[in-house]
């Protein structure tokens, strides 16, 4: 079952859509690129009742035992938090400096939520709260 799930999620980021993002303030990392699957045109469009994956490749500046991941979907300026599919299940712990990280997780687009567009913020923290990676990009909720 271990072997299923890991070939899904790698067929899965081998047929996600890289797209154009802006940095939000990654104080300690660099992101060298970021993928949505699925992602074909921008805005992405976040289909209700299914799971977008998030792929990013960065570069930590420092170290860390522990990292976090927060999300949010920025709605006329307000943050509203969406809990991530898989909670934190990569990069692998402890985070090492200048060390390339490929960071994968999900989130559920659930049914009830509006269709309505939005700008989706991801985050991974190090263990004080310092972005690693930081960024934002536009999508839309649709049915």
């Amino acid at each position: 079952m271990i072997r299923v799930c890991i070939f899904l999620a790698l067929l899965s980021i081998s047929f996600a859509d890289n797209v154009k993002f802006k940095d939000c303030g990654s104080v300690v990392g660099k992101i060298n690129s970021v993928d949505v699957n699925p992602c074909p045109t921008e805005p992405c469009q976040l289909k209700k009742n299914t799971n977008v994956t998030i792929s990013m490749d960065f570069l930590p500046n420092s170290n860390s035992a522990t990292f976090k991941t927060v999300v949010h979907g920025i709605i006329g300026g307000v943050p509203v938090p969406f809990p991530t599919a898989n909670g934190d299940v990569n990069p692998p712990v402890p985070i090492q400096q200048n060390q390339k990280i490929t960071y994968t997780n999900a989130i559920f687009v659930e049914p009830a939520y509006p269709k309505i567009s939005l700008v989706v913020k991801w985050e991974i923290q190090d263990s004080t709260g310092k972005d690693f990676a930081c960024f934002v990009v536009p999508a839309m909720i649709v049915g």
